[in-house]
């Protein structure tokens, strides 16, 4: 029975020699998320759009969500699958738009096909990473424009009011 105390011992001993500081993750948090909305909504008024305009973290959860009194239905879904296709699709490949995600899947029909199978993505422009440095902290989507290259002005536009913040993380 002298086994089970020394064995005690030496993974008490053990565990302590290997344990690691938790890791450290950016966030995007809630204010900023905000922020970079409000932006890209003005930014769109001030062009003439009525757009909705959303913000994911890098978990595709929402974090807001604005809407231009004018814009139509269809945007809110626009906004919200577009931030969540580059979030999907952005790890695996590096593209930080929704745009470059397009371009490259829209020039094979297979890679077509398949997206359309899964739900809640769309291949168009309007949508932008959100980083802090390398890391991603999430995505803002804009759809409702008259051309999917203004909302992603627009979603620029939110990620330049902010890119302070995130610089400085």
């Amino acid at each position: 029975m002298k086994l089970v105390p020394i064995v005690a011992g030496a993974l008490a001993v053990s565990s302590g020699a290997f344990a690691q500081a938790l890791p450290s993750e950016k966030y995007l948090p809630l204010d900023v998320a905000i922020e970079a909305a409000s932006a890209a909504l003005a930014q769109c008024k001030a062009d003439g759009h009525a757009v909705s305009v959303e913000v994911m973290n890098h978990n595709a959860m929402v974090l807001v969500t604005f809407h231009d009194p004018f814009t139509t239905i269809h945007s809110a879904y626009s906004a919200h699958a577009k931030a969540y296709t580059v979030l999907s699709y952005s790890r695996a490949s590096g593209e930080t738009t929704s745009a470059q995600i397009a371009n490259r899947i829209g020039k094979s029909p297979a890679d077509v096909a398949r997206i359309a199978g899964i739900p809640g993505l769309i291949l168009a422009p309007g949508a932008v990473l959100i980083q802090a440095g390398k890391q991603t902290v999430g995505a803002i989507g804009v759809g409702g424009s008259t051309g999917s290259t203004q909302d992603e002005k627009c979603a620029f536009a939110g990620i330049a009011k902010i890119k302070p913040r995130l610089d400085a993380q």
